[in-house]
């Protein structure tokens, strides 16, 4: 009787370990499946997006994009000297400006430092 139970337990076990075998075999088999869709998915989307980008209608939209964006920094511009603010270009050429005043003087703070 004994002998009956730990072999049913056994073969139980055995069940047991055999359908984990096969959840996992699933598992692998789900991960690899899911790459390859995933792979096949980023390439689709390339070439749709490639195949869109050389469209009329997407470049006249790039175009119009470009026109809106030069024509809100222009705004942009009009009311920061309206308001007396510097924009970016301007500190940016400020700042290039300082930047060769500042070389200029080091230089010749060494030709006095060397006399």
């Amino acid at each position: 009787m004994a002998e009956l139970r730990e072999s049913g337990f056994e073969r139980f076990n055995d069940a047991l370990r055999g359908l984990d075998d096969q959840l996992q075999d699933l598992r692998d088999r789900f991960d690899t499946r899911r790459r390859k869709v995933e792979k096949e998915l980023g390439k689709r989307r390339d070439r749709v997006r490639d195949e869109l980008r050389g469209t009329r209608v997407f470049q006249r939209a790039e175009k119009v994009r470009k026109d809106i964006e030069d024509r809100v920094e222009r705004g942009r511009e009009q009311i920061y000297d309206v308001i007396g603010l510097a924009s970016k270009a301007e500190i940016q050429r400020l700042n290039r400006k300082l930047n060769t005043v500042t070389k200029k003087v080091n230089e010749l703070a060494k030709e006095d430092g060397d006399i």
